[in-house]
Parts: C-alpha cells; sequence; structure tokens
C-alpha cells in the first residue's frame, strides 16, 4: 500500500450531512427514531426530530470520530453517520 492510498483510506469516514434523516437509538430501547441534520460545523452538528419537532426541538452536539464513522449524542439518542436514509419512511408517526 503507498502512502497516498493509506492517506486517502485513512480520510473515508462517514460524516454527517446536511439534510439527511439519520436514526437514533436509546440504550433502553429497541426502537430507532428518525432526526434530520439542520446544520454542520467542524465540531459540532444540530438535529432534530423528523416526525414531531415541536416535541424534540433543533440541538447542538458535539461530533465524535469514531475511527470509520462520526457518532452524536441527541437528547441522549445515539446517533451515528452510518446509520442514515435519503428520505423518512414515516413509520414512527
Amino acid at each position: 500500500m503507498t502512502t497516498a492510498t493509506a492517506t486517502a483510506t485513512a480520510t473515508a469516514i462517514a460524516r454527517f450531512e446536511v439534510g439527511q434523516t439519520y436514526y437514533g437509538s436509546l440504550a433502553c430501547s429497541h426502537g430507532h427514531f428518525p432526526v434530520i441534520c439542520t446544520k454542520r460545523t467542524a465540531k459540532c452538528v444540530w438535529f432534530e426530530h423528523a416526525i414531531r419537532p415541536e416535541h424534540y426541538p433543533a440541538a447542538r452536539c458535539k461530533i465524535h470520530d469514531c475511527g470509520e464513522v462520526e457518532v452524536a449524542n441527541f437528547r441522549r439518542w445515539y446517533i451515528s453517520s452510518s446509520q442514515y436514509d435519503t428520505s423518512c419512511d414515516m413509520q414512527f408517526a
């Protein structure tokens, strides 16, 4: 493996993207909750609940880099940048 290949592999991690729907989960729950990324900076990301934003308005979360994915905690929900969907299927409504 060349140095260029190693550098490209090291930087190819899944990142949170604005407008993307992600699924959060609680340690004590077996369900997944859809959240939408509304804003992003280098260190923080903002999420709001995809179905009920009036109950869970947008909140800032610190981004943690965990190897190949980014993770964040939104209102005690664990959110990973690898658990995403481009369209919310409304099964949680």
